[in-house]
């Protein structure tokens, strides 16, 4: 064993880990989102893991009940933090795909149980030894079992790329999240400390792929609306000037929340900013792979369709249509979900894109008043 390294490795990793909290901070510190919460815990988790996991090393063979206590709390530690720090990334990268709490606890009330078990056992193995054993002289042994969490590690990972490619499949590729940068160092490193026993790599791994899954993500905290997770009004801009030079069909739906403001004033602006989410889901959920869904400003959204046909657009609409009732149904919010929508397909010899937004909105008001008409005769 050498200490140098691992004390090297761990401290680069808490370096890292670091420097990415307090930047992560610092740029959602306003942020209400569970899912940043959730990656702030990893995060302190991961952290704590690389000094604890040094301590284990250093106080390994070191004769005392001190050096003893720290090296079986360490142990302990480090293999309940292993499951749980997988599972929990399960649940982060669901949760910023999906958007639903309520899938959430669907799933993941069963997906938690084998990295509960594991955490569990790693606090049983004080008293009968099955993972690792830590013998007089104070020198810790690995035992067969431990190779269980390897595995259970492997397969929360196949659990996470199989979420993000069944989210792929129906809503298109996701952009800002190479989830390969995460799940690539984390093999690696699993798969080389349980062939070459004494190295510590497991943790300075963890902390390399979240490091680089973050340093991703910057990028769209330029170009993403922080509360409805689509893009802003900036990147719809940036793709509007690019559609105007490539001389390519492109269609528009203008959307907008029915009674916003009643949710807002009956229920609250929590409630609000909550429908504002929802209705983004909606669209996420209805919307081609290929279009671009945007928050246009306050209870506005828009969605682009490249390479399109007004049959298209019709059939976009009946989807959104179709999504707004099945979430009434299914989710139980305290509000309804309206939407008025309106379309058109830019002609880009006889028309600007001024006229292209304004005949969107002309045609989505258009509809809000039949909308408001239908709701008054009820």
């Amino acid at each position: 064993m050498n200490i140098l390294a691992v004390a090297t490795s761990d401290y680069i990793g808490l370096l890292l880990l670091i420097a990415m909290l307090i930047s992560n901070r610092i740029r959602r510190s306003d942020s209400g989102h569970f899912e940043y919460k959730i990656f702030s815990a990893i995060t302190i988790l991961t952290m704590i893991a690389c000094v604890v996991d040094f301590l284990t090393f250093y106080c390994d063979g070191k004769s005392g009940l001190l050096m003893r206590i720290i090296n079986m709390a360490g142990n302990t530690y480090c293999f309940m933090a292993n499951p749980i720090f997988i599972s929990s990334w399960c649940l982060y990268e669901d949760l910023k795909l999906y958007r639903s709490k309520t899938r959430i606890k669907r799933i993941y009330t069963y997906a938690f149980i084998p990295a509960t078990l594991l955490g569990l056992i790693a606090l049983i193995n004080n008293f009968f030894p099955i993972i690792y054993t830590i013998d007089a002289n104070n020198v810790y042994e690995r035992l067969p079992f431990s190779y269980v969490y390897y595995f259970v590690d492997f397969g929360y990972v196949i659990f996470s790329i199989y979420i993000l490619r069944k989210y792929e499949e129906r809503y298109g590729k996701v952009r800002f999240f190479p989830l390969y940068l995460m799940v690539g160092p984390i093999l690696t490193g699993c798969v080389l400390q349980s062939l070459f026993y004494g190295i510590s790599l497991i943790w300075v791994s963890v902390a390399v792929g979240l490091t680089a899954i973050y340093m991703s993500l910057q990028n769209e905290f330029s170009y993403l609306d922080k509360l409805t997770g689509l893009y802003n009004r900036a990147y719809l801009d940036y793709q509007l000037e690019a559609i105007s030079k490539e001389k390519k069909t492109v269609g528009g739906i203008m959307i907008d929340v029915d009674y916003f403001k009643s949710i807002n004033d009956n229920y609250g602006h929590h409630a609000g900013d909550e429908a504002l989410i929802d209705v983004a889901r909606v669209i996420i959920f209805a919307k081609p792979d290929k279009a671009i869904a945007t928050r246009f400003a306050g209870d506005e959204f828009i969605i682009l369709v490249p390479d399109t046909s007004e049959k298209e657009i019709k059939n976009v609409l009946k989807s959104l249509h179709d999504e707004v009732d099945l979430f009434n149904e299914t989710e139980g919010r305290q509000y309804k979900l309206s939407l008025s929508m309106g379309y058109s397909i830019f002609h880009q010899d006889s028309e600007t894109l001024d006229d292209f937004l304004k005949h969107m909105d002309d045609n989505m008001y258009e509809e809000k008043q039949i909308n408001h008409i239908q709701e008054l005769a009820k």
